[in-house]
């Protein structure tokens, strides 16, 4: 109902100002927040109207036997308060003997109590918070505001057992003026929004108790000289100071706030848009009256002052909706407001299923009634969205397009708003650079990318059968459909879809991000080339329901993890899906070996990975998925989750499915201890010169980093292997090898024992041959077999060589040598054992050197005579001379002990390049020339 009252007007400074207006004025908006607060309790409980009843006696007297009592020390006493007998009777029931004596106090260290928010408009209900502010003196001390907290907290528990959710907000009005401490509720961005927040309150408190704001003393024409105003009012004693409190006014609120409220909005909108929309478009409003907005709290007090009033007039959210309604008629953008009606009808009529008693149901659609009649809304609007409580999915994804375009529009005018080009803005303001982050990865779509709706939460109406059609058509890639209706699915046509998508996998995962699942669904596939059994579909569809239940992050967690870059969080691997192996399919009977890796399978070394899908998460809350073929492309798929990972990777971050039959188990298993490996051997240990070798189908496949990333390259065959482990290094580079990797020879086992900085020599004598493996100081091999040789004058020649390179500093300080010998037990197991060598006097009769001379040329010392070397027949004198040596005519083989050659000679680019291995290899070379 409507209040009449005649209208007020106060004059200027200067200018005639009548104490009893002020009067009126004060008793005119006490009336009106009356009006309000009886609005409140209407809606609530018996029990839960005592509440607000008793709620400042609390404050004023400490009596131990009412709630929140804490001590009666804790600071009590608010201004110009007596309770009525309503609440003496409510006091009552909780002490017999209650009697209120009022009395005078020296102080009132309770100034005021406010009720705040959506306290105050028809949206609120018996369930809805109540944030109220509790106004305190300034100057309290530390253990007087933290009593007053704790009666604030015990407050708020009473509160809980009647079912009233409260957060009571301590407020010094001196601080707040200053900006200092801002009340910050849920609704808050967690950045101070002191302006918004003040003008918030000045629409939307409810008054209980104790002094009265003095902006309500401020006339509207005098907004702009508020601070003059009050002091003209207090100096001149047409006020008290100790009968209103003063919070500041709106006169200059910084743009950066402006900026930082709207960015807020927009991220609220991401999760519950139709919630968020009214206030984003109120920010935008604003925006166009920069720098002098026509606060909607002036307006309400416009309207006190007028005297032409009611609380559904005033209602905080029509407020909202009547200057938004009217900025959207100027720009003539049907579509935007058709939104924004869409947003307020949902804000006021929010829980009207049959929950809502049936009074609170017939206030608010009257409500929503005369608004629509007012504003002229269509006439089926109101009919069309009373039936959004029966939302479907289709109905959700036709709005979210709408709001994914209002929401980019709204980002455009901000950054717009600044006055700074796009990148400079993002730069300089830090809200502005992880909101757009978060919009982008919220509703930019792109290939692979899998859209989360803003709007799926409206969905009341889930449909109890999915079926996900196959359809192929001539020269192009099949398409996917998911439909509701079995009829629709059975003549595939397109617009009866509700989503269609590349795979069967994309449109099940859309379905799942968007609340379709249940586990009562009934989930049909009808598929032209996919074989997927129908126990494999449901296993499929709940493995995707609970990797994103558990991996997707909560759309309300904030911004932090937008400050860092996007990363992948998780992925859900699906190999083979819907597919059968060539190899069983094309056989009466499944094909077994010995040699069971899924990647190199049996004799013809078959690949069990057909096609990999990726699906993942990001550190932002996308999900993106992806298809690869082959072996090579389970390799690049795993590369790409170490590469897109953060510097750590977790141990749950993969999840590997195959339903192939038989091979399922060994081919997730298998996967998993390859990707766990890499990260093992990659991530954890950084970013080294490590490698990790895997058999590939007929070959084999080296991982290493190069030029600081992670990649593989393909080797044929054992020999293109060895050769490549045969290489110089530019540092130590140890090796991990993977099962069925030279399995047949010595070398890993080898590898397992390889340091840095040490030279090891392993060697297996039989009765034909030793063979020596060599891994040097930076993990190259050096393989070589000496036929029919002694083991000990072989090691001896080893260590005379690799001790005259260490004692002429040939090879960096620090580097040792070992010898170890290889042996094999009846079992089989091979073990490597270290051995001393001691070497005989008779290594060192006779000594060879290589040396490089000026010009390039090569000498050949025996002992100390000179033999240059120009051709074979300079050999056979080296040869010649050597046997001269010997006691008897033995032929076996020469061995060098010593080189003294450029590096480049050995094969070096440069000195500092040259390791054990160069030495090695071109000694070999001139034994071999010797020994023709």
């Amino acid at each position: 109902m409507t209040n009449r009252f005649l209208p007020i007007r106060l004059g200027a400074p200067g200018e005639e100002i009548s104490k009893k207006d002020l009067h009126a004025v004060t008793q005119r908006f006490k009336y009106f927040n009356q009006q309000r607060l009886l609005h409140v309790q209407s809606l609530l409980q018996p029990r839960q109207q005592d509440f607000l009843k008793l709620l400042p006696l609390l404050f004023h007297q400490n009596h131990p036997l009412l709630p929140g009592f804490v001590s009666s020390e804790t600071p009590a006493g608010i201004p110009d308060y007596a309770p009525s007998k309503q609440t003496v009777d409510v006091a009552k029931q909780f002490s017999k003997g209650f009697v209120y004596k009022r009395k005078a106090l020296r102080q009132y260290p309770i100034h005021a109590l406010f009720l705040m928010g959506s306290v105050g408009s028809m949206a609120f209900s018996k369930e809805s918070d109540i944030d109220i502010w509790l106004c305190h003196a300034a100057g309290l001390a530390a253990d007087e505001l933290e009593e007053l907290r704790q009666k604030a907290r015990e407050v708020e528990k009473w509160a809980a057992s009647l079912k009233i959710e409260v957060h009571f907000f301590l407020v010094d009005a001196e601080q707040f003026v200053r900006g200092e401490n801002t009340p910050i509720s849920k609704e808050s961005s967690g950045e101070t929004q002191h302006y918004l927040l003040l003008e918030e309150f000045y629409r939307t408190s409810i008054y209980v108790a104790g002094r009265t704001p003095v902006w309500w003393l401020v006339p509207p024409d005098q907004e702009r000289h508020y601070g003059q105003y009050v002091q003209h009012l207090l100096e001149n004693r047409f006020v008290a100071e100790a009968e209103v409190l003063d919070f500041g006014d709106l006169s200059h609120m910084p743009t950066a706030e402006f900026v930082s409220a709207t960015l807020w909005h927009i991220f609220k909108s991401l999760t519950s848009p139709h919630k968020s929309l009214l206030k984003l478009l109120l920010m935008e409003s604003y925006a166009s009256e920069f720098p002098h907005p026509q606060w909607l709290c002036q307006a309400l007090k416009q309207a006190v002052y007028r005297g032409d009033f009611s609380v559904e007039s005033l209602d905080p959210y029509l407020l909202m909706y009547s200057k938004v309604d009217a900025y959207l008629q100027q720009g003539g953008s049907k579509q935007r407001l058709d939104l924004i009606r869409e947003c307020f009808y949902m804000k006021i009529m929010a829980g009207s299923g049959p929950i809502l008693e049936n009074r609170v149901r017939q206030l608010r659609e009257n409500f929503m009634q005369q608004v629509a009649g007012q504003w002229h809304w269509p006439d089926d609007l109101l009919d069309s969205l009373a039936s959004q409580r029966y939302w479907d999915i289709k109905r959700a994804n036709s709005e979210h397009a709408v709001i994914r375009d209002q929401l980019q529009q709204c980002l455009r005018m901000i950054i717009k708003f600044t006055g700074l080009p796009v990148d400079q803005a993002q730069r300089e303001n830090r809200d502005l650079r992880l909101i757009g982050r978060k919009l982008r990865a919220a509703l930019d779509q792109r290939p692979g990318k899998i859209e989360i709706l803003t709007t799926r939460t409206a969905v009341h109406t889930t449909p109890d059968l999915l079926v996900a059609k196959e359809t192929v058509v001539e020269n192009a890639p099949a398409v996917w459909r998911l439909y509701s209706d079995r009829n629709a699915a059975q003549q595939g046509a397109e617009h009866s879809a509700i989503k269609q998508g590349d795979s069967l996998l994309e449109i099940l995962s859309w379905a799942v991000l968007n609340g379709l699942y249940k586990k009562t669904l009934n989930l049909q596939v009808a598929a032209v080339n996919l074989k997927l059994a129908g126990n494999d579909l449901y296993l499929l569809f709940n493995e995707l329901h609970a990797f994103f239940q558990s991996r997707l992050p909560g759309g309300g967690d904030g911004l932090d993890a937008f400050a860092a870059p996007n990363r992948l969080s998780a992925s859900l691997l699906l190999v083979n899906l819907g597919e059968s192996l060539a190899m069983d399919a094309n056989s009466q009977q499944l094909v077994m070996s010995e040699r069971s890796d899924p990647l190199s399978y049996g004799e013809t070394r078959q690949c069990f990975v057909q096609s990999v899908h990726k699906l993942s998460v990001s550190s932002w809350g996308e999900v993106t998925l992806q298809h690869y073929a082959g072996l090579e492309g389970l390799l690049n798929c795993l590369l790409d989750i170490v590469h897109n990972s953060g510097a750590q990777i977790a141990a749950d971050a993969l999840r590997v499915l195959c339903y192939t039959p038989v091979r399922g188990r060994s081919i997730v298993l298998r996967t998993e201890a390859l990707f766990n490996n890499l990260v093992k051997c990659f991530v954890a240990a950084g970013a080294g010169a490590q490698r990790y070798i895997i058999p590939a189908e007929t070959g084999y496949s080296l991982f290493r980093f190069n030029n600081g990333r992670l990649g593989y390259f393909r080797l044929d065959n054992a020999n293109q292997l060895i050769q490549e482990l045969s290489k110089p290094q530019p540092e130590f580079s140890a090796v991990l090898f993977d099962a069925y990797v030279l399995e047949q020879t010595y070398i890993p086992v080898l590898y397992r024992h390889n340091l840095a900085d040490i030279v090891q020599v392993f060697y297996h004598a039989t009765s034909k041959h030793v063979a020596v493996y060599v891994l040097d100081e930076k993990g190259s091999l050096f393989v070589r077999q000496h036929a029919n040789a002694n083991p000990e004058h072989v090691l001896n020649h080893y260590s005379v060589f690799l001790g005259t390179l260490l004692a002429q500093a040939q090879l960096p300080e620090g580097i040792g040598v070992r010898f170890y010998e290889i042996q094999k037990n009846s079992a089989g197991v091979v073990s490597c054992q270290a051995v001393q060598v001691k070497v005989g006097a008779s290594v060192f009769d006779l000594r060879v050197r290589i040396v490089g001379e000026a010009g390039g040329g090569v000498a050949v010392y025996c002992n100390e005579r000179r033999f240059a070397i120009d051709g074979l027949d300079s050999f056979k004198a080296v040869r010649s001379n050597i046997l001269g040596y010997r006691n008897s005519h033995d032929d076996y083989p020469f061995h060098i002990t010593e080189i003294d050659a450029p590096y480049r000679v050995l094969g070096a680019e440069h000195s500092e390049d040259l390791q054990t291995l160069h030495f090695l290899n071109y000694k070999q070379k001139m034994e071999d020339k010797l020994n023709i």
